[in-house]
C-alpha cells in the first residue's frame, strides 16, 4: 500500500499538476508540501487534503484515508511523548476559540 505522500505525487504528476500550484489553492508553502511527497512530514491536516483532493478532482477520498491511516495510532504516540501529554493537559483547558487559535499556530509553524 502506498503511503500518504507517495498517493500524493503519483496523483500530482497524472494531473500535471505542480506543487506551487496545489500550493496557492491550499494555502501551504512549496517546501512543505514536498517534504510531505518524500515522507519527511506527515500528512497535512484534513481540511488541506480535502483541498487537496478537490483540486486534483478525487472524488473517491483515497488522500484522506489514507491520512486519517497515519492517524489511527495517536494514543501510542501521546503515551510515548509526555510532551504530548502535557500539551493535550494545558489545552483542556482551552475554550472553541482558543483551541482554534493554537491550531492555526500550530498549522503555521509546520509550513
Amino acid at each position: 500500500m502506498a503511503s500518504f505522500g507517495e498517493a500524493f505525487r503519483a496523483a500530482r504528476v497524472a494531473n500535471k499538476v505542480t506543487l506551487r500550484e496545489i500550493g496557492e489553492y491550499v494555502n501551504k508553502s512549496i517546501g512543505y508540501l514536498s517534504d510531505i511527497e518524500h515522507g519527511r512530514k506527515r500528512p497535512p491536516d484534513l481540511d488541506t487534503v480535502s483541498g487537496i483532493e478537490e483540486f486534483l478532482g478525487i472524488k473517491d477520498g483515497r488522500l484522506m484515508a489514507l491520512a486519517r491511516m497515519g492517524r489511527k495510532d495517536i494514543s501510542k504516540r501521546i503515551m510515548a511523548r509526555p510532551q504530548l501529554q502535557a500539551l493535550l493537559l494545558r489545552a483542556d483547558d482551552l475554550d472553541d476559540e482558543g483551541l482554534d487559535n493554537l491550531i492555526r499556530k500550530l498549522d503555521k509553524e509546520g509550513e
